[in-house]
């Protein structure tokens, strides 16, 4: 089932326009990554790229499966869990083994990605593929040094910045194809490694799928000896910023509550009830409430809407707006005249705002002005007129000692995490960048304290959204609070309990969720043993991955059938004849199986040669109808381990 087989007995005729022309996109963007990363020169199309040991082959590395396991008792409410995933594992080989459920495109994978990876600053820890370093021959004689190595990395290390590519890219790599078409990456990060992400992002996402620089100021270091660095990054980028225009021009521009809304909406409601119909007290009490408030203040953005009129009920307040031309000097220059005096009024030196005479006086007529003796007149701007959102901007300023007080009060564990994110912030963002969509999925694969789940169970709470959030952690070795083998679970999962539950350490009264996980564990490689000892659903799992993998096609799992379990994105067929504990321990392949199998296809209507995992065949060899893959020994080949069992 090689690349070879792609475009067999004319199966793309089984796509329709999309699919198709998604597929041709998606081949051709992989051929060219392909060639990117294996072959600069100084006389090549790059404008510039990124080099490091490894660079050549990290898109060719052998991500091997792992065995995904439900656990029920970790899950919550136990044991039935929720729709929300909690994976623990190593986020690389679980993102691989996403692909089957999740591979992207125009209508699957997530729609967001947040990545917080280790900020490489000296006292990190992790995984890295150290045998870019290695040849063949040598990487034999050092058997140990076969796998990804798990390290932690000085400051002074002289390769700091290569091992933590080498952990990176592939990671990004594995990303992108979880997300789907109209998906965002958002990707924090720290002066450290930021140069270094940002060159990757570009190569492997296009800089033409570049978004926006997020600067969160979060903290100020008054012990700095030069200039205080309390901030941190954070990257968006589109899968296809192209197909992210599309949905723009039809849902809107990406915009945000104003900061303060529904705080000063319900004060304007306040004084409403109050004064009734007494438009000048509701403006003074409106001018008291916002008194004396500063930039750091939430309705900061808000305070000019203090005017009232008689649109108040329909239109809420107004602010006076200049009418002045925005940029350089604009093409409307006219005379006004003021409507009680006839005297002619200030005309801005730049021009007007507003393009004819005409519509001055439309909206005099409308009470949309207001006159200031024979200065420049002033248009009202009401704000439930479609100003109740911000395009949000690219400095986020919010202390992060609430998020440390907040994972604290939640666990009790004090510095458990020393620079845990703000939910609030991820919260916000999520929100922006997928219009709020209430069904929206959301990925995270360096979970750590579970702070995009956080941000997940707030936004459906508020919207009662179905959204949902599949994290990945496999622990931090360098934590002292918590064993690595129960980070996942004491830290990421417990966080999650406790938000869902209401029941925080604090013992202070705090909402609970209508929600729920499900906790799974993926800490065991693959294995001749592991493999014959599967279940039906893993073993279907893996043998899906593989296929994908290793044809370079998206699986699409098929349900309700006895041995049929999926099809090649171009059609092909895969069954499993799989029935742990009959005679000789498993099913094998008999003729009357395979009739079974031709049935299912035949319903399904998928293409042959449909490719039939079993582990013995006694069925005849008809190599139009089926190929055998045997196992354990196909799943093995595939991925280079049967030698390694021989061994």
């Amino acid at each position: 089932m090689g690349n070879t087989t792609i475009y067999e007995n004319g199966s793309m005729q089984n796509l329709d326009k999309e699919q198709l022309i998604h597929l041709i996109k998606e081949l051709q963007e992989e051929k060219n990554l392909n060639a990117a990363f294996s072959n600069i020169s100084e006389t090549g199309s790059n404008d510039a790229a990124l080099m490091w040991q490894g660079r050549n082959r990290f898109l060719a590395e052998n991500v091997t499966p792992v065995s995904i396991k439900q656990v029920s008792e970790k899950s919550f409410p136990s044991p039935e869990g929720g729709v929300h995933r909690i994976i623990d594992g190593d986020n690389l080989a679980v993102m691989r083994s996403l692909l089957t459920e999740y591979r992207g495109g125009p209508k699957s994978g997530f729609d967001v990605v947040y990545i917080d990876p280790p900020y490489n600053t000296g006292s990190d820890t992790f995984i890295y593929n150290d045998n870019y370093r290695f040849s063949k021959s040598e990487v034999a004689r050092l058997k140990k040094a076969i796998n990804r190595v798990e390290k932690g990395v000085s400051l002074d290390d002289p390769s700091k910045h290569t091992k933590w590519i080498n952990h990176i890219a592939p990671r990004l790599w594995a990303a992108r194809k979880l997300m789907k078409q109209t998906g965002v990456l958002i990707a924090s990060i720290d002066e450290h490694e930021l140069p270094r992400l940002w060159m990757l992002m570009e190569e492997m996402f296009g800089e033409r799928n570049r978004i926006a620089t997020l600067i969160w100021e979060r903290s100020r270091k008054n012990d700095a000896r030069f200039v205080s660095e309390g901030h941190e990054y954070m990257l968006l980028w589109a899968r296809d910023k192209e197909s992210l225009d599309k949905l723009i021009r039809e849902k809107g521009k990406w915009r945000e509550p104003k900061p303060g809304l529904e705080q000063f909406s319900l004060e304007f409601q306040r004084l409403i009830e109050l004064h009734e119909d007494n438009l000048k007290e509701i403006s003074l009490g409106l001018k008291s409430f916002v008194k004396g408030i500063d930039k750091q203040n939430a309705l900061w953005t808000i305070r000019q809407y203090v005017g009232v009129d008689e649109k108040y009920k329909e239109l809420g307040p107004f602010k006076e707006d200049d009418p002045t031309w925005p940029k350089g000097v604009g093409p409307h220059h006219f005379d006004v005249l003021h409507p009680d005096t006839r005297i002619k009024v200030r005309t801005p030196p730049k021009g007007w705002r507003i393009n004819t005479p005409e519509r001055f006086i439309e909206l005099d007529q409308d009470n949309r002005i207001v006159w200031k003796g024979t200065g420049t007149p002033k248009i009202k701007k009401y704000l439930f007129e479609g100003r109740e959102n911000d395009v949000i901007t690219s400095v986020i300023q919010k202390e992060s000692r609430q998020s440390v007080m907040t994972l604290k009060s939640i666990l009790g564990i004090d510095a458990a995490i020393e620079h845990p994110k703000d939910h609030l912030i991820l919260k916000r963002l999520f929100s922006v960048v997928t219009w709020n969509d209430p069904n929206a999925l959301i990925l995270d694969p360096y979970a750590g304290s579970g702070t995009t789940g956080h941000a997940v169970l707030e936004m459906n709470s508020e919207d009662n959204g179905n959204r949902r959030f599949v994290l990945i952690e496999n622990g931090d070795p360098t934590n002292k609070k918590i064993p690595r083998e129960l980070y996942t679970e004491r830290l990421t999962a417990e966080r999650l309990r406790r938000v869902i539950s209401g029941g925080w350490f604090d013992g202070k009264e705090h909402k609970s969720y209508d929600a729920g996980f499900t906790f799974y564990e993926a800490k065991k490689s693959l294995s001749k043993k592991i493999l014959m000892e599967s279940t039906r659903e893993n073993l279907a799992d893996i043998i899906l991955q593989i296929v994908e993998e290793d044809s370079n096609r998206q699986d699409c799992r098929m349900d309700g059938y006895q041995y049929l379990i999926g099809k090649t994105r171009l059609g092909y067929g895969i069954a499993l004849v799989w029935q742990p504990g009959n005679t000789n321990g498993h099913q094998v392949l008999t003729k009357s199986i395979r009739s079974e199998i031709m049935k299912e296809a035949d319903l399904a209507g998928v293409t042959k040669p449909v490719y039939i995992y079993a582990v013995a065949n006694v069925s005849p060899i008809n190599d139009e109808l089926y190929r055998f893959q045997q196992i354990p020994d196909s799943i093995l080949a595939r991925l280079n381990l049967l030698e390694e069992e021989e061994d």
